[in-house]
């Protein structure tokens, strides 16, 4: 997700637990119930909602109140993230597909003022399930999907985005990101939702891209303004940033000061998700790891004989996991 950002956004690093918090106030209107994405814009936080739900675009107030509500007039099928162009345009990415049957996903153009228009993509290998949208100054979208084990596919576009397309553009496949593993606490279920890319940003200088998981956000320094940099940026290693316990949270953006903005879904029948700030401070960057050629290898051999033992040993639990963690349809 792109939001406006300063130059203390670059090279962040954190203590490795949650950050004071500035922004914490709960989501309690009921039309927010599953937050899905998250920007930054000029009048406050911008946020989103997934599958089933209008496709509204809803600025927040501090206290986490309803400021305006803007209907797209292009109803989503399954909206998960939410970025913000460098003109002020907001893209809404409606990419989730849990089933994995959907020829083509798409973005959403949200100009200043007027309707919004769909520009349509369609993956080179096959329909993937992706919640996490990155949208450097070049203009050329990044999507990293969500396959579990801390593991994602990246693609990107080999232009910008039009202002809309009347055929799907093919999306280009750039590798893979693999996340370290982590121990922090939260999600739907913690051993596997440590490891569901969930959601992205990327600070307003460009110079940092965070994937996060419904446990923690996961920094990267970026070296150049483009779709290029941002992916060959996702092959390093990044800097984990522990957000705070969320039910299931899905969504992110950076703050004009370089503060990270967390929220997510409301349980049904439980109390409603919060908009939470997280802060980070300036530090020294992990050291990127040399770009290679993309490479498209799945999962490995590892990470599949260790979820098959998880499942083994705990299957109930892995099997009711996959039914919190499905998007509500």
């Amino acid at each position: 997700m792109v939001a406006s950002g300063g130059s203390n956004a670059s090279l962040l690093s954190s203590s490795g637990s949650p950050g004071a918090s500035s922004i914490d106030c709960a989501l309690t209107d009921p039309r927010l119930a599953e937050v899905s994405g998250l920007a930054v814009g000029p009048a406050g936080p911008v946020v989103v909602n997934d599958s089933g739900n209008a496709t509204v675009v809803y600025t927040l107030r501090p206290d986490c109140t309803v400021a305006t509500a803007r209907p797209v007039g292009v109803q989503g099928r399954d909206v998960e993230d939410l970025a913000r162009g460098a003109d002020g345009t907001l893209w809404l990415a409606d990419i989730g597909d849990n089933d994995r049957e959907r020829s083509t996903v798409a973005l959403v153009r949200v100009p200043t003022t007027g309707p919004g228009a769909v520009v349509r993509l369609s993956y080179p290998d096959g329909p993937h399930d992706a919640e996490a949208l990155l949208l450097p100054a070049d203009g050329r979208p990044v999507i990293v999907t969500k396959e579990g084990g801390g593991f994602g596919r990246v693609y990107s576009t080999e232009g910008p985005l039009p202002d809309a397309a009347s055929e799907p553009l093919l999306l280009r496949a750039d590798g893979e990101v693999r996340l370290p593993s982590s121990s922090t606490e939260g999600g739907p279920v913690s051993f596997l939702g440590r490891g569901l890319i969930t959601g992205g940003a990327l600070s307003g200088d460009g110079r940092t891209a965070a994937l996060r998981t419904y446990t923690d956000a996961w920094l990267f320094p970026v070296t150049g303004p483009t779709a290029d940099d941002v992916v060959a940026a996702l092959r390093g290693t990044p800097t984990q940033v522990p957000l705070p316990g969320e039910p299931q949270g899905e969504a992110l953006a950076f703050t004009a000061d370089g503060a990270l903005l967390s929220a997510g879904e409301s349980p049904r029948g439980g109390p409603a998700a919060r908009l939470h700030e997280v802060a980070v401070t300036p530090g020294s960057a992990p050291p990127a790891v040399a770009a290679g050629p993309p490479t498209d290898r799945g999962p490995s051999r590892g990470l599949l004989a260790g979820t098959a033992l998880a499942v083994t040993a705990a299957g109930v639990v892995l099997a009711g996991g996959v039914l919190v963690v499905r998007r509500r349809r």
